[in-house]
Formats: C-alpha cells, structure tokens, sequence
C-alpha cells in the first residue's frame, strides 16, 4: 500500500470564488459571505484536515457532519458518491508559524499560515503545504485557503475509490 502512496502524484484542487457564486446563484449553500468571513475572530481559527476514502457504492451513506458541506461539490469534481474519513487532526492557526496535522497514521501536514489581506481569500489564510507520506514528501504547494471554501488534494487510486486530503478553515 505505501508504495502506490509514494509512487503517485497529488493534484491541488481549490474551490473557486466564481464557483461559489454560482451555488449561491442556485441557492445552495457556499459559506459565510466575505464580509462575514474577515470579521471572525483570527485567533479562534482552526486549520482542520482529513485523509477521506471516496467511492462509489451502489446504496451510498449520508457523508460525515464534518464532509455534509462540501459533500455535493466533492461529488460534482471527482465523481464519487461515498466520503469516509479515515483520519482526521485540527490544529490552532498562528500566524507565520509552522504547525503539524496528522490525520492518519501514515500522512502528515505541515502547514504555515499567514492571514491573507485579499479580498479573493475571503478572510482566509495563504497556506505554505507539505504533504508527507510517512517520510517521504508527496506535496509541496501554496495555496489560499478561506472559510466555507475547502481544499481539496486529490491523493492516489485506492482499491475502487481514492484518497483525498481535505484541508478547512474551523
């Protein structure tokens, strides 16, 4: 199992600001508004992340409470239709500081935040990622990362589904 980890590549994914106007156009919900967004409390963030099994399954379950509002938009992108978290870690966001997130026995997250000051982050952090599997580093990446606007790293094929790292703001 290790080896088809180390082998494989990861793709970012980030939800789009364009794509969120769109499910509030459709009256679904996209997360907090900007104005809502930049006026949280930054020291009561929360960087949580999860390593999450998707599948197809024929009777599919209801998605874990922490997956429930991004489910329909995982659904849409990679086209599964069952999220099971095998792991999950949260960790205080402090600025400028690295912090470890390790949702699964095998794969860690060191991230470093900073608080964005564009408006397109919507009150979010610009993230510096690394992304390890056991030792070995599989990512390393910047992104945004704002509430209610999860990232998504599409992790390698497992059994009939696959692995996706998700990364929110808490």
């Amino acid at each position: 199992m290790s080896a088809r980890f180390a082998l494989l590549a990861a793709v970012v994914l980030t939800c789009t600001v364009a794509s969120f106007r769109a499910d509030e156009r459709e009256g679904r919900d996209a997360g907090p508004s900007p104005a809502r967004a930049a006026s949280r409390a930054p020291d009561a963030d929360k960087i949580w992340s999860a390593v999450v099994l998707a599948t197809n399954d024929p009777s599919p379950k209801e998605p874990p409470p922490a997956l429930r509002g991004c489910a329909a938009r995982l659904k849409r992108v990679f086209g599964y239709n069952q999220f099971e978290i095998i792991g999950s870690a949260a960790q205080k966001i402090e600025d400028r500081t690295e912090q470890w997130l390790v949702p699964s026995e095998h794969f860690r997250l060191a991230v470093r935040a900073r608080r964005s000051r564009s408006i397109e982050a919507r009150g979010g952090y610009l993230l510096n990622l690394q992304l390890f599997h056991d030792k070995r580093a599989l990512v390393d990446t910047e992104a945004k990362l704002a509430p209610g606007s999860p990232l998504v790293i599409r992790g390698p094929q497992y059994g009939k589904g696959q692995i996706l790292f998700v990364l929110q703001v808490q």
